[in-house]
């Protein structure tokens, strides 16, 4: 044991030397290696990408290009060929109808003068002016006839005709000495220039000689003549130079650097440029440089891995005999140091060998078990992690499609279908007597297509609605004969266009009022009646209507014939689910959405009836509805009337419609005349244009309200201004100060009577207190208010009140389930909007206990706690829905009596 000792004290000390230059050279060799080879890969990568896009950016131009030039091309040849016609002496009539035919074979051509070898203009064929025959008019020193006389074809700068599109004066010139001229469109530039794919966010144009933009997909830089001359690239193009890789990184007219290439267009020298932002352009080459430099990442560390295991295998042999020659020093005899010099140290040596054996495999065995253990812990935990995501992925998916359902009917029908209206509106408002037959075919065309596009947004929120389980009946009376013989008159026109017979025959009580939902009806009645005059050629579409009372409820029975197509009978119930079609040529031949009769028969069982069909390949089909439907009766109300004692002219200011009606109806039971405007805006255009004896103007309207209205109307410069009276339910302070600031001491509060309306006409301003004038008071009791709602009944009669409630329906619903977006949003102002709208509605109806929380929420909004919000709102629309049942069973027991 000493002599180990001694030996031991005798040896420079090594540990972790030797391990450490291993290391440290094998990771500087091998890192070296590896750098060096993804820089010169990235460098060559850069170039090779960029050349790759230079080419395809110029074989786009050059594509471009060509069109442009055959497209200038064919024009000459049909000036050259117009030219050699003159030469055959044909007589001028003959002369224009050809031209009047070359300006219908080339739709680019707008206007053709043709000049005699004097340059007097002979012949003039235009699309916008009348044509002229031997003028004379003198254009020898026309640039054009110059030119063209000179150099046998001229090609004039772009100009702007009305400014909108670029036109271009062509001029060829005839054997005979003479010239023709003609005006082209170039508008065929902008749709090339358009439809030209530069990557995501590139773009091409075209400018001209001048340097001038005459083609751009953004129109807006064309009609501002921009001048592109002071960039880079179009005086690189302009100047003719080709330029090289890295001359063709630039900066474009937004300040973005791109990649551009530019081609001439031989004819006019004109350049057409592609450019293709550089973050775009290089996105895989810096994509691939990332997965280069995140492979670099784990080449480097897998050859510091390496580098670690080779240098500890090569150290730890020395290493591992000097710790065990170090533990036998110290006394440990346990250990055993292993020596092979041929003696007893080797002896020695052996034994230790034999020893750290037996415990190697003993750690081996350990760690191989807590290995085992801890990759099963591990995928223990991975899997309840991967399960939890994916529950909370189907969570987050379901509530997402749930909102998406209800975004789309809020959304949709406004963004969609309100535009579409407006242009379908606007087509059906021009005058056809003033068009041409191409203008006529243009805007017939037009209006069915967006007729079409109209039911298939139609056909689409239906769907939706009825998949979201947001479509309710909502039902009212109508008569059945009525609203089919509606349906048949609205079709009728195409299926006599088609030479198609459309009948009807009724039998059974037809004519007899029902309560159902009209709407809704229609709907479905208008898809059978649709369905069967497209699919049918020729013959006739039959309609047999018949209502059964025999028991209650009576029950509707409508059948469609047609001897249309037919539908094979494996397909006959699968045309009822949604998207199909009865097969791919039939949607080809007929388009549409193969929604339809889907949707029919969704709404056939939300009315608790079916649809069903009959049909025979070739031969036509049978669609049988069958629905229960209540009778309904009506009981008009009489009401008598006044003269009032001064007759005056009132302009009634609200932006409800229900408070319009009422005031209207009450103003006109009063004997004065009423003119209704729903805006402040609108009131300030009919006082600045009308004499008004009295204003009664709404406090609260959106945009601008009712006092910032009065106090511009003040500031108009009128013969006699009017009185102004405020038409309000708010009695806060902070309401009564604007009004009284601004000079407005008349008052009417909501709901309206006749009696506080005829008091507060009667009356002179300066007269009245400061108090409102005594309008009925409502109490926060039950749902309707019976002596008001006797005094409107009495006042406006059952089928008014009717009407009221239609508009009622149509507009409160809608506005509670926007409360309750609102609310759960946040949205605290917008919901003291929506609640003064539907209170100020509410109040003209006598719905007390809707108008008292439609109150309350304008009044505490502001400072109800976050999660009270939602509470609220859904609240108030189970107190719409019960006040709106409440007004059914009220009108139903009024129109009984």
């Amino acid at each position: 044991m000493s002599v180990i000792g001694a030996d031991r004290d005798a040896r420079p000390p090594v540990r972790g030397g030797l391990f450490r230059k291993y290391l440290v050279s094998f990771l500087v060799v091998v890192s070296a290696a590896l750098i060096a080879n993804n820089v010169i890969d990235a460098i060559f990568s850069y170039r090779e990408q960029q050349r790759l896009l230079i080419a395809v950016q110029r074989e786009q131009a050059s594509a471009a290009a060509d069109k442009i030039d055959q497209f200038l091309k064919e024009i000459e040849r049909q000036l050259v060929w117009l030219s050699q016609l003159s030469l055959q002496m044909l007589p001028p009539e003959e002369m224009r109808i050809t031209g009047i035919r070359l300006l219908r074979l080339t739709p680019a051509i707008s206007e053709i003068a043709q000049l005699d070898p004097q340059g007097r203009e002979q012949l003039r064929v235009s699309r916008y002016v009348r044509d002229m025959v031997r003028s004379n008019t003198d254009l020898s020193q026309s640039p054009a006839f110059v030119d063209a006389k000179a150099r046998g074809i001229y090609y004039g700068p772009i100009f702007f005709f009305r400014e909108t599109e670029p036109y271009i004066t062509v001029a060829v010139s005839g054997a005979d000495g003479g010239v023709i001229i003609a005006d082209v469109n170039l508008r065929f530039m902008w749709d090339l220039v358009s439809q030209i794919k530069v990557g995501n966010e590139g773009n091409a144009f075209v400018v001209d000689t001048r340097g001038r933009l005459i083609a751009h997909p953004d129109l807006r830089l064309v009609l501002k003549n921009t001048d592109l001359s002071g960039l880079s690239q179009v005086a690189s193009a302009l100047a003719g130079s080709a330029g090289s890789d890295a001359d063709s990184v630039v900066t474009d007219l937004a300040g973005k650097r791109v990649l551009s290439v530019h081609t001439s267009i031989a004819p006019v020298g004109w350049k057409v440029l592609v450019e293709l932002p550089t973050h775009e352009a290089y996105a895989s080459l810096y994509a691939s440089m990332l997965n280069s430099a995140l492979l670099l990442l784990v080449s480097l560390f897998c050859a510091f891995i390496a580098a670690l295991l080779l240098s500890r295998r090569m150290a730890d042999p020395i290493r591992a005999l000097t710790e065990g020659a170090e533990r036998i020093g110290s006394g440990d005899l346990d250990q055993k140091l292993v020596i092979r010099t041929g003696d007893e140290l080797q002896t020695l040596g052996e034994q230790f060998n034999r020893m750290a054996e037996r415990l190697r495999e003993s750690y081996l065995t350990l760690e191989g078990r807590v290995v085992a253990r801890t990759t099963e812990l591990a995928q223990a935990r991975d899997q309840a992690i991967e399960e939890r995501a994916e529950a909370h992925h189907a969570r987050q998916a379901a509530e997402l499609a749930n909102e998406t359902k209800s975004r789309f009917l809020a959304v949709v029908s406004h963004e969609l279908r309100t535009p579409l209206n407006g242009v379908i509106g606007v087509l059906q408002l021009l005058d056809n007597s003033r068009l041409d037959e191409r203008q006529i075919r243009l805007l017939t065309a037009a209006k069915v297509s967006g007729d079409t596009l109209l039911a298939l947004i139609e056909s689409i929120l239906d769907y939706a609605r009825l998949e979201a389980g947001a479509d309710k009946l909502e039902f009212r009376s109508f008569r059945l004969d009525q609203l089919i013989e509606a349906d048949l008159d609205l079709l009728r026109e195409e299926a006599e266009a088609k030479g198609l017979t459309l009948s009807l025959s009724m039998r059974g009580d037809v004519a007899a009022d029902v309560a159902g939902d009209p709407i809704k009806l229609n709907r479905l009645v208008l898809n059978l009646l649709g369905n069967a005059v497209k699919f049918t050629a020729q013959g006739s579409v039959q309609v047999d209507l018949a209502f059964d009372t025999l028991d209650a409820p009576g029950m509707l029975h409508l059948s469609v014939t047609d001897t249309g197509i037919g539908i094979a009978p494996d397909i006959q119930e699968r045309i009822f689910e949604d998207f199909v079609q009865a097969d791919s040529d039939i949607e080809r031949r007929f388009g549409g959405t193969g929604l339809g009769l889907a949707i029919s028969r969704r709404l056939a069982r939300l009315m608790a009836g079916n649809l069903s069909v009959r049909s025979e390949l070739g031969k036509g089909s049978t669609f049988t509805l069958s629905i229960p439907l209540d009778r309904a009766q009506l009981v008009p109300a009489v009401v008598e009337t006044r003269p009032p004692a001064t007759k005056l002219s009132v302009l009634l200011v609200d932006d409800d419609p229900v408070n319009r009606d009422v005031g209207h109806a009450l103003l006109v039971r009063l004997g004065h005349e009423p003119v209704v405007a729903s805006s402040g805006a609108m009131a300030l255009e009919l006082v600045r244009s009308g004499a008004f004896d009295v204003v009664l103007m709404d406090v609260h309207m959106p945009e601008m309200d009712g006092i910032a209205t009065a106090r511009l109307i003040r500031k108009l410069q009128l013969d006699r201004s009017p009185r102004i009276i405020a038409l309000t339910a708010d009695l806060s302070d902070r309401t009564q100060g604007r009004l009284t600031a601004n000079g407005i001491r008349a008052r009417v509060g909501k709901p309206i009577t006749l009696q506080a309306l005829q008091s507060a006409l009667q009356a002179g301003v300066d007269d009245l207190p400061g108090a409102p004038v005594g309008a009925s008071e409502l109490t926060a009791g039950s749902l309707i208010d019976d002596d008001f709602f006797n005094d409107q009944e009495e006042l406006l009669g059952v089928p008014r009140l009717r009407g009221l409630r239609t508009i009622f329906l149509d507009t409160c619903l809608p506005l509670t389930r926007s409360m309750v977006e609102a609310a759960s949003m946040g949205d605290r102002h917008h919901m003291q909007r929506l609640a003064h709208r539907i209170g100020s509605a509410a109040s003209a109806l006598g719905l007390e206990r809707l108008f008292f929380q439609c109150n309350g929420i304008e009044a505490d909004a502001a400072r109800l706690p976050a999660d009270a919000l939602e509470a609220v709102a859904v609240q108030l629309e189970a107190t719409c829905r019960e006040s709106i049942a409440a007004l059914n069973e009220r009108l139903r027991e009024s129109e009984q009596a």
